[in-house]
């Protein structure tokens, strides 16, 4: 279950259409849904295995039709917190049904399951928690043997190395605009607004014959493929980078990842990394105006971080500055002092978020304490709704604030002036 989601209107007519948000959001529209394709290469081989995707838009009936057509005997969704409460509607319409005068079983799975547990125990049959390749494979067998758990748990200590090549073949015979790898899980930083350590742990990674297998079998779909590595922070881990980036450079592949703005300070590696075919890294800034608290190790001072987007891009790698509106102390005025910043900042291009207390996070669970989050269900958790309430402002005026900072970062001339920013980068990575 796919696709950026916003609950305010008012935010999809003012600022989500533009040039810059649309491009992102249609990027990750076509993302093929990387863990699933995953998890299904565990399954027996006696067991068929289908593919519905969700985007979100579709009416709930339609889906379930669509699943319904293949006959299952089990349905597992796999979908971020904004899509939780959906899932869970279209769970409820497939229990309801009979195939063959048998139960259909629902099973839920990844980070918000993981995360929230209990929030998922009422609208599914089955809830999983932790890595996929252990809790699937235990399921179909307790299935096969009429002794199916209600709860399956992966306690982390999954060896990466050991996830199989995923299904590329359920996603159809037409070779998708862009692939997902990913060649690690987990990230040491414990950032306040993100789940992937506390709930993945510390870095796993996958070896460099395991990224090179998977490597060919994008490459036999797809020449010179657009990758977007699904890392929590790529170049976070102790591994030697070497080998994997002579893979993707290897295959010609052109990719986006995320990482920190550390990289700047490793020549050496950032050489190699520009020399791979990175195109583009999205790298959290979090904020121009204070430091922000939940940044954990990344915290540095603004300068530094700066010059760190510059050393990157100056390789021939566009920087995707993410920016978190919302964060305690921040007021309307220091929002429009971000606001005057990028409008001249020197990054390629720039993500600006609501900060969202996602369950599984230390942000969640001291604004729960506090009681400062905002009643609703989790489809409001999308990144771009306010869900707590803000310390200097109301919820109401930081929502504006935030509408108001999308219009003017992503109006049509601050576009384009990315857009020269961006083919002024790219003319240097073709010289490389």
């Amino acid at each position: 279950m796919s696709c950026l989601r916003v609950g305010h209107d008012e935010l999809l007519a003012r600022g989500m259409s533009l040039p810059g948000l649309a491009r992102r959001a249609s990027a990750l529209a076509q993302l093929p849904p990387l863990g699933l394709l995953t998890i299904a290469a565990t399954a027996p081989a006696d067991w068929d295995i289908d593919l519905v995707s969700d985007d979100g838009r579709d009416d709930e009936a339609d889906i379930v039709d669509r699943i319904l057509h293949h006959r299952p005997d089990v349905v597992a969704f796999s979908c971020l917190t904004p899509a939780v409460d959906r899932a869970a509607r279209i769970s409820a319409l497939v229990r309801r049904q009979r195939v063959s005068e048998k139960r259909i079983v629902t099973v839920v799975g990844g980070l918000h399951a993981t995360a929230a547990p209990s929030h998922c125990e009422p609208h599914f049959d089955v809830v999983t928690s932790g890595d996929g390749e252990v809790t699937l494979p235990r399921l179909l067998s307790d299935i096969v043997a009429g002794q199916m758990q209600l709860r399956y748990s992966a306690n982390g200590s999954y060896c990466l190395a050991k996830s199989p090549t995923p299904r590329w073949d359920l996603i159809g015979p037409d070779a998708p605009p862009r692939y997902t790898l990913q060649t690690m899980r987990g990230c040491p930083w414990a950032c306040s607004f993100c789940a992937a350590s506390r709930l993945l742990g510390l870095p796993r990674t996958k070896s460099n014959d395991q990224i090179e297998r998977e490597l060919a079998a994008i490459t036999a779909m797809r020449q010179r493929p657009w990758i977007e590595l699904a890392d929590d922070n790529t170049f976070a881990s102790d591994r030697d980078h070497g080998p994997m980036l002579d893979a993707l450079r290897q295959c010609g592949a052109r990719w986006f990842t995320e990482s920190d703005w550390r990289i700047a300070e490793r020549p050496d590696l950032l050489r190699q990394i520009a020399a791979s075919g990175c195109r583009q890294i999205l790298i959290g800034l979090e904020s121009s105006v204070f430091r922000y608290r939940g940044m954990g190790a990344k915290t540095a001072a603004w300068q530094r971080m700066i010059d760190a987007v510059d050393v990157i891009q100056a390789a021939g790698i566009i920087v995707n500055a993410c920016f978190i509106v919302g964060a305690d102390g921040e007021t309307p005025e220091s929002i429009e002092r971000l606001g005057d910043y990028l409008e001249t900042a020197s990054m390629g291009e720039v993500q600006l978020t609501l900060q969202t207390p996602f369950p599984g996070t230390s942000l969640y669970d001291s604004l729960k304490a506090a009681g400062r989050l905002l009643p609703g269900d989790f489809s409001r958790y999308t990144l771009f709704d306010v869900v707590y309430q803000p310390d200097q402002m109301t919820a109401e005026q930081l929502q504006n604030a935030f509408h108001d900072l999308v219009s003017r970062v992503f109006r049509d001339d601050v576009q384009r002036r990315r857009d020269k920013i961006q083919k002024s980068i790219r003319a240097i990575a073709r010289t490389r």
